[in-house]
């Protein structure tokens, strides 16, 4: 996946909608900086690695955390998160990443899963305005989902 890739599924949303949004790929590493989702605006988010999607999730006025910090903490009272998708099933997610990084992965806990998870996995952000329109945001979900399938998805992954 690529700011390309990002892009098409950005066309594609605004020829559907004739809603603009913009699509931001930060790659793994330091330029994996989730942004601050900022008040009048939602969003969808993804998680991934090259061509393999493992998480897509969406956040609107009343969910900033889960666009900000949610799926990089391990926290008990948050359904859904990919930091517990890929505790709870690290032999399904090792199978995606090299034999070398599966001592990495069973090392995972509360204490690294936020930095690894920056460093290890790519993130996109489809942003777009606000408004009294939720079903574009669910829209533009379902499509990002549509397109990359991704691996841990719905509360039971």
């Amino acid at each position: 996946m690529s700011q390309n890739s990002a892009n098409l599924i950005r066309a594609e949303f605004k020829q559907l909608t004739n809603i603009d949004v913009s699509a931001t790929f930060m790659d793994k590493g330091n330029s994996h900086k989730p942004t601050t989702l900022q008040k009048g605006m939602c969003g969808v988010y993804v998680f991934m690695l090259s061509e393999h999607c493992f998480k897509v999730g969406k956040a609107g006025i009343k969910s900033h955390a889960r666009w900000n910090s949610h799926h990089y903490n391990l926290d008990t009272s948050t359904p859904s998160t990919l930091s517990k998708s890929i505790i709870n099933n690290r032999l399904r997610f090792k199978e995606y990443f090299p034999t070398e990084k599966h001592q990495e992965i069973d090392m995972l806990d509360k204490s690294n899963i936020q930095d690894w998870l920056k460093n290890n996995l790519a993130r996109i952000e489809f942003l777009m305005e606000e408004n009294e329109n939720l079903f574009a945001l669910n829209l533009l979900e379902a499509l990002v989902q549509f397109r990359l399938k991704p691996i841990f998805e719905g509360k039971h992954a």
